[in-house]
């Protein structure tokens, strides 16, 4: 039997449906490759950057260490303040504890924002069971069942009244607290630990009112008559409950910000205090071990912890209603229909704002301690004490022991010895463990320099140098040794106030004493803890001691390079700061809520094409581009012997060949796309780099893979360990590598100016010296660990303003900028070798601190001699925070954001051709010169270990993912005109067959 032939036939339905969906699919895929093209860039440095292809292994090694570490960091960042009968540490015998406060259930491991954690993975309570100690199921299950978790954790989704939201049912309502649970938890334990938790965080301050949930589902209570850093009238009745109910009473504090506290003292039987900081995500495991003493509470305060915040020369200008708002600025940014989305919801800015420094150089300890000095406290008294007892709780610096020490000073120049310009003062100091348990103590040195009234501002003590001492056993001694150079006491007179023809650094002639203190406050009693010595005459330093450049005004008066006085006094903001020879008549008691803009604040207030043409010098030569000299500074992710030497020494003639050969397009586009990382540069063998966010968790807030959650900075800064802040940069500095990250938008060092400061927790401190020698050993050992740092932010973002961070105006002498908010930065440059920055969101006086020249060029560059990279922060509006301003002022990056940027000024003199390459020489340093660190690091202790992986790309990257399905896409798209033309030849062959049937 013949097979007769299968007979196709067509299916024009289901192939119409092919052809449909698949052309669908291919417009779809086509378009999502378009769309994927313009983002390339910002993809790139989130999954397409080479890695260093480190193993499991090594990653889980690294983990394991950085938790020990971060523990470590904790137990000494935590600071005893109250320990009455010696309370603390508790009893071996005590196995059970109540946890008392609503806080205990939502421990905070960070603040929110960019200095953040991810996830807080052990809090109290989960330690507390780890460490084999029982608390009380049913206080815990009532807090969450009232209210589980804090309904606003993101400050940059949420307006201040919601982050900062308080939450606590009362004591005496017993919807919450019944007869018989409050019976029950007195059975269960006569030991309470009462947790008390404020957030803050990124573009939100901390509230100067206290807004509040007491009854579960209820509405806000709002009380105007206490800040959300006082204790809630909910808090202090269950404190005074607990006090009178509980034989020990211990409080911890979980807060982002500096409190009110005094209650603690007042309220009969609260025993101890701690003050826990923020423990990140893993270390609020070793509290239980402080509580009970296997760990010892070695830190010290980082700030000034005073009974009522508004005695803060900052306070009145500080915080939402600190903030002022210009009469006549409506339409100028970003009152011009910019919108703000960092709130709940979108907002348009209704007003152009501006904060006053007024407080000028008096903030934290110089203030208080120089108040104390000039008797401005001598009319206090109150239930604490009276003159400065009455009214600084903790001053900074302090901390209390399980232990007793006993000082000997061992070593010190002699009593009414002469200073010279170049020399210093140095203290040996033997420290004594006096006490029967190990511990460690932290030795402090102030100097105290002649004040002339009505002369140059000066504070009557600063911190010129500190130590920290080993573990030290019971009866163990170590000698630490704390040196002071002189030109580092000396003070900036911008406005030639001690009438000597000089503006500049320098110091007056006279006694300068120096103290040896347990505190800012608290002298030791040794012998020769206090010593003077004298200054003949008068010392200038017209020059930097480090760099050699002269040093003069930059923002003062007719010297303003930006053209606008930082001061305010030729723009009429009419300003009065703070001066010592009036406190009283100065103190600032309100903010000024509005005032006119002067025309040439006007004029500056966004950049324009002709302020671009103003920056063209006609002298500038043109640049070469495009040469092929052959020459790389990575091959195959190796770096290679000349990207050693040109990471080495920014000024090898070698430099210029390499630069020769970018293209104008690699430059603009390394400078336009600085977001999430460094742009690949064929011409010179540069590969796609990546870099991240997270001051206390590396990748935490926007990255790809993140690294362990750290205690924050400022619990960092409480640890008063150099060492442990180097061992930290180092440890964030290798997950960073491990993770895929290059660059650390990290660490920031802004100041503590007010404790209503939102971020605070994320800086260090309300001292320069202390937050310049933290924050550079953390540099430091990133440099170790071979990532580069952009610390931020530069300069004076150290509040939110409320809600209005966006281009606030923000005036104060030069003096107060010199001397407090940037002497952290420069320590970094000067003495950490940082080789990256970020500048910030605020104006600098009239003009933005990312498009500053006296900032980025006069200050940074010539006078210090910064050689590395600056990067802009996020730039939400580019009118504002403008890259062709940025690259002409000194930037050298520009975060563009998400979307990337446009140049839209002249981009065609030599001038801009100039910048561009100064700009992408300053960035290939700072890429390089950790490589240089890292290597130098690895062969001083001999490890090859601790070299940094070269870093390759993967076989596949999204390209090819993107490439394999538009190929699909398109085969499925032929497939399917493949069947509709099958189909159609189908058709005409059976319609011949018909028509020849018929003739037939």
């Amino acid at each position: 039997m013949t097979k007769q032939p299968k007979v196709r036939k067509a299916h024009p339905v289901l192939h119409g449906i092919g052809l449909a969906l698949s052309a669908i699919l291919l417009v779809a895929v086509l378009a999502g490759t378009y769309v994927l093209s313009t983002m390339a860039t910002i993809i790139d440095s989130f999954i397409g950057a080479p890695s260093g292809h480190y193993s499991k292994t090594e990653i889980a090694d690294t983990k394991l260490k950085a938790e020990a570490l971060a523990a470590e960091v904790e137990a000494e960042g935590t600071v005893l303040v109250q320990n009455n009968d010696n309370t603390l540490p508790l009893s071996a015998d005590t196995k059970k504890v109540n946890v008392f406060g609503w806080a205990s259930t939502a421990w905070l491991g960070g603040g929110s924002g960019s200095g953040g954690v991810n996830a807080v993975n052990t809090d109290l309570l989960a330690a507390l069971t780890a460490y084999g100690i029982e608390y009380n199921t049913e206080l815990t299950d009532m807090y969450k069942d009232f209210q589980p978790g804090r309904e606003y954790i993101r400050t940059l989704n949420s307006r201040p009244e919601q982050s900062g939201r308080l939450y606590e049912p009362d004591i005496n309502n017993t919807a919450y607290y019944t007869q018989t649970m409050l019976d029950n938890a007195k059975n269960y334990s006569d030991t309470a630990v009462v947790v008390i938790g404020r957030l803050a965080g990124e573009s939100n301050d901390a509230t100067k009112q206290q807004y509040k949930r007491t009854e579960k589902g209820g509405g806000i209570v709002v009380d105007d008559t206490r800040t959300m850093l006082e204790l809630t009238t909910e808090e202090e009745n269950l404190l005074t409950y607990i006090g009178a109910n509980y034989a020990h009473v211990v409080v911890l504090i979980n807060s982002t910000n500096v409190m009110e506290l005094g209650q603690l003292e007042t309220i009969p039987g609260v025993d101890a205090c701690l003050i826990a900081g923020l423990s990140g995500s893993e270390a609020a495991s070793v509290i239980p071990a402080v509580l009970w003493g296997e760990k010892e509470p070695s830190g010290r305060t980082a700030d000034t912890w005073a009974y009522d915040l508004a005695t803060a020369a900052s306070y009145a200008n500080a915080g939402l209603e600190g903030v002022g708002a210009y009469t006549d600025a409506e339409g100028l940014y970003p009152a011009d229909g910019t919108t703000c989305g960092n709130l709940d919801a979108p907002y348009a800015y209704e007003q152009v704002s501006y904060v006053d420094y007024a407080e000028g150089i008096y903030i934290g300890y110089k203030w208080y301690e120089t108040a104390d000095a000039e008797g401005y406290w001598s009319n206090v008294s109150n239930e604490h004490g009276t003159g400065y007892d009455g009214v600084v709780q903790y001053p900074f610096g302090y901390g209390l022991s399980y232990t007793s020490f006993d000082w000997k000073v061992t070593d010190a120049a002699d009593d009414g010895s002469t200073l010279t310009r170049d020399g210093d003062v140095t203290v040996k100091v033997t420290v004594t463990n006096a006490g029967d348990r190990a511990g460690k103590d932290v030795v402090q040195l102030y100097y105290t320099a002649p004040y002339i009234t009505g002369e140059i501002e000066k504070s009557s003590v600063e911190l010129g140098a500190f130590a920290k001492t080993k573990e030290l056993q019971p009866g163990e001694s170590e000698e630490v040794t704390l040196t002071v150079p002189v030109e580092k006491m000396a003070s900036y007179d911008a406005y030639d106030a001690n009438h000597n023809g000089f503006a500049g650094y320098e110091l007056d002639a006279g006694d300068y004493i120096f103290t040896v203190r347990h505190d800012a406050h608290t002298v030791d009693d040794a012998e020769k803890a206090t010593l003077t010595c004298t200054l003949p005459a008068n010392v200038q330093y017209p020059t930097d001691g480090v760099s050699g450049s002269e040093v003069g005004n930059k923002f003062t008066g007719s010297d303003a390079i930006d053209g606008v006085s930082l001061d305010g006094s030729d723009s009429a903001q009419n300003i009065t700061y703070l001066t010592r020879a009036d406190f009283a008549g100065t103190f600032p008691k309100a903010c000024t809520p509005s005032r006119a803009m002067t025309d040439n604040v006007k004029a500056l207030n966004l950049y324009t094409a002709d302020m671009a043409n103003g920056y063209i010098n006609e002298a500038d030569e043109a640049i070469t581009t495009g040469a092929k000299n052959g020459l790389k500074i990575e091959d195959n992710g190796k770096t290679t012997e000349l990207g050693y030497q040109l990471g080495a020494d920014f000024n090898d003639p070698q430099w210029d060949a390499l630069l020769d050969q970018l293209t104008v397009d690699e430059m603009e586009n390394l400078f336009v796309n600085g977001y999430g990382g460094l742009v690949e540069l064929k011409s010179v063998g540069k590969a796609r780099s990546k870099d991240a966010d997270g001051p206390a968790q590396i990748g935490g807030f926007t990255g790809m893979g993140a690294g362990t959650g750290f205690p924050s900075s400022s619990t960092l800064a409480q640890t008063w360990n150099a060492d442990l802040a180097l061992q930290e940069g180092r440890t964030i500095g290798k997950q960073a590598l491990q993770n895929g990250y290059t660059g650390w938008y990290a660490p920031a060092t802004n100041m503590h100016r007010s404790p209503f400061n939102g971020r605070n927790y994320e800086y260090y401190s309300e001292d320069s010296l202390l937050s310049g020698v933290i924050c550079g050993n953390t540099v430091q050992g990133a440099n170790d660990a071979g990532v580069y740092t952009y610390v931020k932010h530069f300069i004076c973002n150290d509040g939110e303003s409320g809600i209005y961070r966006d281009s606030v105006y923000t005036w104060m002498t030069e003096q107060t900028l010199r001397e407090t908010y940037l002497r952290p930065f420069r320590m970094l440059v000067e003495e950490y070798d940082a080789v990256g920055l970020m500048s910030s969101y605020n104006r600098i006086g009239a003009v933005w601190a990312g498009g500053s020249e006296a900032l980025l060029t006069g200050i940074l560059r010539d006078e210090w001699g910064f050689d590395g990279a600056v990067i802009t922060d996020y730039a939400d509006h580019h009118s504002f925070m403008n890259g062709d301003q940025a690259l002409r002022a000194g930037s050298s990056l520009w975060m563009s954001g998400m979307m990337g940027g446009q140049l839209t000024c002249e981009t065609g003199s030599n001038s801009y051709m100039q910048a561009l390459r100064r700009a992408a020489k300053e960035t290939l340093y700072m890429y390089l010169h950790v490589r240089v660190t890292n290597r130098d690091y690895a062969e001083s202790i001999g490890d090859t270990a601790a070299l940094r992986h070269d870093f390759k790309p993967a076989v596949l990257g999204w390209r090819h993912l993107v490439a394999l399905i538009d190929l699909v896409a398109v085969a499925l798209f032929a497939l399917a005109i493949r069947g509709i033309v099958r189909d159609v030849k189908l058709y005409k062959a059976a319609k011949a067959a018909k028509a020849e049937n018929k003739n037939a």
